[in-house]
């Protein structure tokens, strides 16, 4: 017999059926043809020459060549590359990842950026090392410490903690971490002990406190400010964090509510930074960073103060779907020939948006046949994909972050990197049930992006056109 919490979900799919989506009936898409046997051995392929093309340009101290900064982003250019060799299924006892690890174990500690500490976490995660427990915590703590006040990340440099503050900071954090699970954020702070500078974190802050605004933009500097990019990965090394007993509800519920409140209507999509005009060219893998924030507040049932509530998150999901699905392109239906090159980081954070909702297809697009045609047409000889060094001369290799970075995303799609596998069996609905809701939005929920709306306008839209029942009765 069902559950009665699975009853529950079973009926909100069904009113959000019946207020927000088309009250006639719709086709509802197929599942995608899967690979053909050849097509499956061109994949495997492509990984293992993909593989051997990292192995081979690892240096003697454990970093990797061809990188798209050689003077900034070292510990998270080595931790990508190791990291995608562990997915691709490279054993951790391998040479070439123990020797990443020491590279990246004593430098992490002093690195400031968030692309750097959060990569570093993510490997080491997947590595498995017991020996790398309180690391990973210690950098998890430095994350958390770093959170802005409109629930991000950005280029500012991350604090670096004491081990006196570290434990400090692990226990006030649990005790709130406990106290949310009875209260909510403002009453459960009341009363807590802590010392006077945490009280100037942004993970202890009453939800009325948040501004939910950007400083002013200083071109000489990005330091204060946040973009959805830091914030997405920053999301993936603490979901990984907290696996190694870091609380991390308190930090997750102003993460969830920085994307539920700057979802940009009515296109559905999100923008590179929360006070910044969107357009097409950043927007399609900050979509995916949106989606993967609501996954974790729907997961978790967090209880933000954010715009959307109840069921009406699921119409936010669907939203972020039907704007994503019009970046997927139409798979020719073959790997014979040219396919015309995509944006790796765009292919990566399109597959983990794909795995983590447990979506074959998105929409009526088979985004996995998509992608995986490109990639694997537009491998170079020497194993590697294209990009801007020299090592890596190729007519399509404009705009990219250098064969390195593109050979780790690309591995990561084809061998379907899963990091939030944990978090998907905590969903209220599944991919099934999602593609049934994208098929049945009504035209005017999907149509497409308009240039000239801000997130500021689209926050007043969002008050005012995107709850169900007004939905209902646009």
């Amino acid at each position: 017999m069902l559950s009665t919490r699975c009853i529950c979900l079973r009926m909100i799919v069904a009113l959000l059926s019946c207020s927000i989506l088309l009250g006639h009936a719709t086709s509802v898409w197929a599942d995608p043809k899967p690979l053909s046997k050849e097509e499956q051995a061109k994949v495997d392929k492509a990984i293992d020459k993909g593989i051997e093309f990292l192995k081979l340009t690892q240096t003697k101290r454990g970093d990797f060549l061809n990188k798209a900064y050689p003077e900034s982003f070292l510990v998270g250019q080595c931790a990508l590359p190791a990291y995608a060799l562990l997915e691709a299924g490279v054993p951790a006892d391998d040479p070439v990842l123990e020797k990443a690890a020491k590279y990246i174990r004593p430098r992490a500690l002093t690195a400031k950026q968030t692309y750097d500490v959060s990569l570093a976490i993510l490997f080491l995660d997947r590595l498995g090392n017991p020996k790398d427990e309180n690391l990973i915590r210690t950098l998890g703590l430095r994350l958390i410490a770093a959170q802005h006040r409109t629930g991000g990340w950005g280029y500012g440099p991350l604090p670096i903690l004491d081990e006196r503050n570290e434990q400090a900071l692990s226990n006030c954090l649990g005790e709130l971490n406990k106290r949310m699970k009875e209260k909510k954020r403002d009453k459960a702070l009341e009363g807590m002990e802590m010392p006077l500078a945490f009280r100037l974190l942004t993970v202890f802050q009453t939800a009325s406190s948040l501004p939910w605004a950007e400083p002013e933009l200083d071109y000489t500097s990005l330091e204060g400010r946040t973009d959805n990019s830091n914030t997405q990965f920053a999301m993936l090394g603490l979901w990984a964090a907290q696996r190694h007993g870091l609380p991390m509800l308190p930090t997750f519920e102003i993460m969830v509510e920085r994307f539920e409140r700057f979802q940009v209507y009515p296109s559905g999509l999100w923008t590179y930074s929360m006070d910044s005009r969107g357009s097409t060219a950043t927007a399609r893998s900050m979509i995916c960073a949106g989606l993967m924030g609501l996954a974790i507040g729907r997961g978790l049932h967090l209880s933000t103060s954010g715009l959307p509530g109840g069921a009406d998150k699921d119409f936010h999901v669907l939203k972020g779907l039907a704007a994503l699905r019009r970046h997927i392109g139409t798979p020719i239906g073959h790997m014979n020939k040219h396919v015309p090159w995509r944006d790796v980081y765009f292919l990566w954070s399109l597959e983990r948006v794909g795995m983590l909702y447990n979506l074959p297809t998105i929409g009526d697009e088979d985004w996995y046949r998509w992608g995986a045609e490109s990639l694997v047409t537009n491998q170079m000889k020497h194993g590697g994909w294209p990009g801007t060094l020299p090592l890596a001369k190729h007519p399509c290799a404009k705009g990219d972050y250098g064969a390195m970075v593109n050979t780790s995303f690309a591995l990561l799609f084809l061998k379907r990197s899963h990091p939030m596998k944990d978090l998907t069996p905590k969903l209220p609905v599944t991919g099934k049930e999602l593609n049934e809701g994208i098929a049945r939005l009504r035209p005017d929920d999907k149509f497409p992006f308009h240039r000239g709306i801000t997130p500021t306008q689209s926050k007043n839209l969002n008050r005012s056109v995107t709850t169900p029942s007004e939905s209902g009765r646009r």
